[in-house]
């Protein structure tokens, strides 16, 4: 099982703001699939909780990733910034997906580079 966090490229964040919406997509995907199916959450957790950053080209690429993903029954959390420092508030930065089977998975993000 995996989790891919897909963050926007074609927007200038810092690492450190990189690193902050990697972080909400993961938690809050990781948190619905936990309500959702502790079975499955668990054997994620008890597996290493393998996660995967992924370049997403731009915000639309990530809506339709997104229905993808909603259309496998696989969990999705749309990151959109609060604004607070350097990127407008409500601009999409990440998309997490899953976890869920890492076949699944890649169903939705397999064509997508590293970030």
């Amino acid at each position: 099982m995996k989790q891919v966090i897909v963050l926007r490229s074609d927007i200038k964040l810092s690492k450190g703001k990189s690193a902050a919406q990697v972080a909400h997509a993961s938690l809050n995907a990781s948190l619905k699939v936990m309500n959702h199916s502790k079975t499955d959450f668990d054997s994620w957790m008890d597996n290493g909780a393998k996660k995967v950053v992924l370049k997403g080209e731009n915000e639309d690429q990530l809506f339709e990733l997104m229905s993808i993903a909603r259309a496998l029954d696989v969990s999705t959390s749309l990151v959109r910034d609060a604004g607070h420092t350097e990127i407008e508030s409500g601009t999409v930065t990440a998309l997490g997906v899953g976890p869920d089977r890492d076949e699944i998975i890649d169903r939705i993000t397999g064509d997508l580079k590293v970030y």
